[in-house]
């Protein structure tokens, strides 16, 4: 018992150092397994670190983190290429997915997090563009299509 515990501290700590070397925080962890993204590459900067990553589609995100690295504040979408909405619904409240306004078959540019909500930017299933803001127990806000 004694054995397991030693070895478990030895590997948590080796875990936290790996992460301190690296730059990543557990919620950075969470969100590149979570999205099961490819090519990270990390950007610190004054404001918080930046990730750079490939979802498994092919396109390629930005990844706001806020200062500290916690909580994911933003994803948006690199190089002008919109990201599918099913390609990052592992971070989307699931109250929030199951609203009839969201556009679960739509594109995304652009996605903010906060502790109120969550905000959308993108193109619905149909092409038309729109922008629609969500509490995070799912209740539609505010909703803008052209």
């Amino acid at each position: 018992m004694t054995r397991t515990l030693i070895a478990g501290a030895i590997l948590l700590l080796g875990s936290m150092g790996a992460q301190a070397q690296t730059g990543l925080t557990s919620e950075m962890t969470r969100v590149i397994g979570a999205l099961n993204l490819r090519e990270v590459v990390i950007h610190p900067d004054n404001w918080g670190p930046d990730i750079t990553a490939t979802l498994p589609g092919g396109a390629r995100i930005e990844l706001d983190f806020h200062r500290r690295g916690s909580p994911l504040e933003e994803i948006e979408s690199a190089q002008n290429e919109p990201f599918p909405a099913t390609e990052i619904a592992a971070l989307v409240p699931e109250a929030v997915r199951t609203n009839p306004n969201y556009p679960s078959d739509g594109t995304f540019e652009k996605v903010e997090f906060d502790t109120r909500g969550i905000e959308l930017e993108g193109k619905d299933g149909d092409g038309r563009d729109f922008e629609a803001e969500f509490t995070l127990d799912g209740r539609l806000l505010d909703f803008e299509s052209d």
